[in-house]
């Protein structure tokens, strides 16, 4: 069993404000042009769509328009934490799970991504969790960190 991905940035806002970029916000941080379905063919996205409540779906809105679902919030606890089965560009039934808590400290909020459930891929879970170890640094601690000041 392969560990989860974690990481912890620490950023200028109240929960509800961290909290409310990371879902509702989502398309103004999120880097379209870089991680996205679309950008693994060479295009860029044209938006995310993002329903904020349990149950709610996440949508790309590709190059073309067309929608391609990443996940469902499997929690959605505002202001504390949120849990997405998250399938982007995969079957619903390959979902690894990507948990988003948010912890006031101070005037600020500490905010912990852990992206688990690598054995839902096989022999791809190795693959996968390297390429999301990485690529988390970009889209959360640096993308959604940079949106946060």
């Amino acid at each position: 069993m392969l560990p989860p991905v974690v990481k912890t940035i620490t950023v200028p806002c109240p929960p509800e404000r961290a909290f409310d970029l990371f879902t509702r916000d989502i398309a103004k941080w999120w880097p379209l042009d870089k991680n996205s379905v679309s950008a693994m063919s060479g295009h860029v996205a044209r938006d995310i769509l993002l329903d904020p409540q349990l149950g709610g779906e996440i949508h790309e809105i590709d190059h073309q328009g067309n929608q391609l679902l990443w996940g469902s919030f499997a929690a959605f606890s505002r202001p504390e934490r949120l849990v997405i089965n998250w399938h982007i560009n995969r079957p619903a039934n390959e979902a690894t799970i990507v948990e988003v808590l948010f912890t006031k400290s101070g005037e600020n909020t500490e905010v912990t991504l852990s992206h688990s459930g690598w054995e839902t891929l096989g022999d791809q879970a190795e693959t996968t969790r390297n390429g999301y170890n990485a690529g988390w640094v970009y889209v959360f601690t640096d993308c959604f960190q940079a949106a946060c000041n």
